[in-house]
Parts: structure tokens; sequence; C-alpha cells
């Protein structure tokens, strides 16, 4: 009797260890999935045993690579060289991890990851850019704390992508599509410290995000690709100073703009080749480049006065188009440039409420007109934005040239006399505008003072 129970006994125990050993097992089993594969395809894996390519109409994907990585390399042994990749790969998985983003594989050098994926999320494209910004300032940060200066193109785009597990011997989470590639070139194109994204992305982020244009990329299926280098968040959306880091407000905005219907990325590009190529000689300030200064000063001052919708994108197409009519006469041209938006708007995509606001907002710009609402008054200071600038001198000098040429005054010396005058009975309307430029507007008219007593 004590033989068998003993027996029985040592049985349990090797039941046990055998249990134990296969839970040791399993457990090993689920960390090395979750090792390969993102926790949603792990689920999958689990309880289907396979998993089918799945379609993502909007992804995003992330390429950064190593800059002049061949020459870095005779210098470092093996063991050295992949534990400097380390530091910057592990700071890379943080910042994307951060940002919803998931790793696809490192390639050597290349750290290639997608936005958007298995998780659909709309704002991936946001993030994406997001990780791209403060990935290129994790590598700045190791650099200033160690001996070394290693540097990253990073390029982005968005798209369409399939994604799904290889049925190999080495099964593996990957994603298929030109996307892919495009995503790669735009690393190539791209230039060290900097996040070169396509205009696919562009169109998806540029209300939140300091872009400057930089021509195109050739691509062998996909013809010239559109490239924008992205700078940072804009100041006013931005929680640190580096812009680096979304505030409350940039979440808000993207909340409120996310089904933004007309096409203005087409219409910006559009409209100012057609000022670009059709403004007649003798207009040295109602340019392009004002065109521009104020775009940018509405959405300055519409950020000021706590707009956080499309009103900003809106403000931003009159101020595109309030000059317009510079194209056909040089005087009493508001009225031109509101039948002018009445005309073009509808091809883009602008609902008829939206156009009638557009014309309203140039009509604000005729100098007898008082501002009747606070859209109105923002768009009245933002076309003086100037007056209360540093660059005021520059721009005066400049619209001087141009009233001379154009015959409304005759001498420079009538144009300062004329200056003056309208500085001093200048106002602002928006507490954002009175807040910025008022101290220097006074600085400004001191100049102006100076510049006429120069002429007398």
């Amino acid at each position: 009797m004590e033989r068998r129970t003993a027996t029985i006994i040592s049985q349990k125990e090797k039941i046990e260890e055998q249990k134990a050993l296969l839970e040791y097992e399993h457990e090993k089993s689920d960390e090395l999935l979750k090792d390969i594969f993102p926790n949603k395809i792990v689920k999958v894996l689990k309880n289907k045993g396979k998993i089918e390519p799945e379609y993502y109409e909007e992804a995003s994907v992330l390429f950064a690579d190593f800059v002049s990585f061949s020459k870095i390399t005779p210098f470092l042994t093996a063991n050295q060289l992949v534990d400097t990749l380390n530091v910057y790969f592990k700071k890379f998985d943080s910042v994307i991890t951060e940002n919803k983003m998931i790793l696809i594989k490192t390639i050597g050098d290349s750290y290639f990851a997608v936005g958007g994926v298995p998780k659909k999320n709309r704002k991936n494209p946001i993030y994406t850019v997001l990780s791209g910004l403060q990935m290129q300032n994790e590598v700045s940060k190791v650099n200033s704390t160690t001996n070394l200066n290693w540097q990253i193109r990073v390029g982005i785009t968005t798209g369409e992508l399939a994604a799904g597990v290889l049925d190999t011997k080495r099964p593996m989470f990957d994603v298929w599509g030109s996307s892919v590639n495009v995503a790669s070139r735009l690393q190539e194109a791209g230039l060290p410290g900097k996040v070169n994204i396509s205009e696919t992305t562009y169109r998806l982020v540029y209300p939140f995000f300091d872009c400057e244009e930089r021509g195109e990329i050739a691509t062998k299926n996909m013809g010239n690709i559109p490239m924008y280098f992205v700078s940072r968040i804009k100041p006013e959306l931005s929680a640190d100073e580096k812009g680096l880091v979304p505030n409350s407000l940039f979440w808000k905005y993207a909340r409120n703009i996310k089904n933004a219907k007309p096409d203005y990325i087409s219409l910006f590009k559009d409209m100012k080749e057609k000022i670009r190529n059709e403004l007649p000689s003798g207009i040295y300030y109602h340019n392009e480049k004002h065109a521009l200064n104020i775009m940018n000063a509405t959405e300055f001052l519409g950020f000021g006065e706590e707009i956080y919708t499309e009103e900003i994108l809106l403000l931003k197409t009159a101020a595109l188009l309030h000059d317009i009519g510079f194209l056909e006469r040089y005087e009493n041209n508001e009225i031109l440039g509101a039948e002018f938006a009445k005309t073009i708007l509808p091809k883009y995509n602008f609902d008829s409420e939206q156009i009638e606001l557009i014309a309203s907002l140039i009509l604000a710009t005729e100098p007898s007109r008082e501002p009747k609402t606070l859209l109105e008054e923002i768009m009245k200071d933002a076309d003086l934005d100037y007056l209360g600038r540093n660059d005021f001198k520059e721009i005066s000098h400049k619209l001087m040239r141009e009233y001379i040429e154009n015959g409304v005054i005759k001498t420079p010396l009538e144009f300062h006399k004329a200056q003056v005058k309208f500085l001093k009975t200048h106002k602002f309307y928006t507490d954002t505008a009175k807040s910025s430029r008022i101290k220097k507007k006074k600085e400004n008219i001191e100049i102006a003072l100076a510049l006429y007593n120069s002429q007398t």
C-alpha cells in the first residue's frame, strides 16, 4: 500500500512538472509571438492559427535611414556597431509606440514602421509625421550626450496597403504596396535631419504643421511625386518650443476639420501659379508673396482669436484671392476678387455657403469698409498686418515703387506723407492684433516719419 501511494505521488509530481513545463513553453511562445507580431495579430493567430491578408485604404509608411552608414562602419567593431544601432532604434521604438505605430522591420541601418495598421486609425498620417519629427529629435539628443554624430533621413507617404503574415519557415507580419516603395524613395530624396513627405501625406497634415514645398521626385510606377519638408508643429498648436509635441488645441483642430471637403491644396497651388504668371508688370507688393503673407496672418490671428475650425482655411482662401483683381485692374478691384471667387471655387468643391462667406471676407478688405463680424475683423487686420511687423520698412518701399509706377502717387515725398497720415489714423480690430502688433506699429510710425523727413 505504501509503495503504491509513493508511486501515485511520484506520478503526480511528474505530471505537475510536465504541466509547469508546458505552461512555461506556452508563455515563451506567447512572448515570442508578441515580439514578432502586433497584439491584434497575435490574438487572431492564437484563435484561428492563421491570418488572411487585409486591405487598408489609408495607412502611412515611414522609412528612416542613417546617412553615410558605410563610411561609419569601418571604424566600429561588430559589437560597437550593434550596440550603437540599438541605442537609436530603442529610442525610435518608444517614439512610434507613443504615436500608435508599429515597427515592421529593421533592415541593416534602416528602420521601417507603419501607422494605421493593423488597427485602423484616421489620424495615422498625423501620428506618423509626429514620429518622424520626434525621431529626428531623439537622434539629436543622443548625439548631444555622446561623441556620436549619426544622422538620419526620414521619408513618409500615405496610401493603400495590404498587410498580413507571410506563411514561411520564419513567419513575420509585413506590408505590401506601392506606398512602401514611395516612402523609401522619399527617404532617399530627403536630407539629413529632415522629414520628407509626399503630397498625399501633406494634404492630410498641412493644417497642423509648418511645411516647405521642395519640388518633385520621379518614380517608376507612380510618376512625379511632389515633396514637402516638415519643419515643426505650428507654434499655436504646439506644447513645446521645438514644435514636437501637440497641445490640446492641436487635437481639437484636427477633430474639427477632419471632414473638410474643399480641395484647398489644389486651389492654393493653382492660384499661386496664376498670380505668379498673370500679374502685370510693376506690381512689387500685391504679388504672390503678399498673398502668402496674408494667408499666414489670417491663420495667426484666427488661432489667436481661438478659432479652431475650418473657418481658418476659409480665411486663408479669402486671403489668397483677395487681391486676384489686380490681374485685371489696379484700383477698386475687391469686387473683382469676390466675383472671381464665386466663379472659381465650385470647381474645388466649395459649397455655396462657404463661397458667400469667402466673397464677403474679400469685400471686407475694401479700405472704406468697417468689419461687421470677427472673421471680417481678422481679414481686415491680416491685410495690414505688416504695419505692426519688423518687415514694415521693406514692404513700405515695395509699395511706394508700385504706387509710383501705377500712377497712384507721383513722388516718394507724397507717398511718405500719405503713409504717416494713414498710420496715425489706422486701427487694429482684433484683440490678438492689438496685443501683438500695436507696440511695433508705434515704432514703425517713427520710421515712417523719419522717411518723410528725409524727403523734405
